[in-house]
């Protein structure tokens, strides 16, 4: 997924957890969890490329896009939700901690081939659910999905 569903949704297990060991975990343990729902990323447009694909612009775009939108919404949300406390912040900090690891490689390929990381980017492969391009469409309804239902929750606390 996005970015922005991991750390929204991290954030949200850190607002139910209070306590930010059990929410930085909870937000790890999340991220694996949305991507294993079929979704679109920029993967998608690269789906039968071997890793670490090449970033194009458009990749860029979406991911500097991305970034942006994911600040900004928790910064709107943490006007109005309880973001701004240990188990929030940790638990965005989870969702998001496995893909800097993930995407690491794309920026220095030769991590793609350290020994330990090898088998984290095997394993996170074989549950990664990116959509091929002719579901990108549904990849992105899932998001939207996830994140509105982030969203509901983090306004109701």
């Amino acid at each position: 997924m996005l970015l922005t569903p991991h750390i929204l949704v991290g954030a949200t297990v850190g607002v139910v957890a209070q306590d930010p060991v059990v929410g930085f975990l909870g937000g790890v343990a999340s991220h694996f969890v949305l991507d294993a729902i079929t979704h679109t990323d920029p993967g998608t447009w690269h789906f039968d490329e071997p890793f670490p694909q090449k970033l194009d612009e458009r990749d860029l775009t979406v991911g500097f896009t991305d970034a942006a939108v994911a600040f900004f919404s928790f910064l709107l949300l943490a006007g109005v939700a309880p973001l701004v406390a240990p188990g929030p912040l940790a638990g965005a900090l989870g969702g998001l901690l496995p893909d800097v690891i993930g995407l690491a490689p794309l920026f220095i390929p030769k991590l793609a081939t350290v020994k330990g990381l090898d088998r984290y980017y095997a394993f996170t492969h074989r549950i990664h659910r990116t959509a091929p391009p002719s579901k990108w469409l549904l990849g992105i309804f899932t998001q939207i999905i996830v994140i509105g239902f982030a969203v509901w929750y983090l306004l109701g606390s």
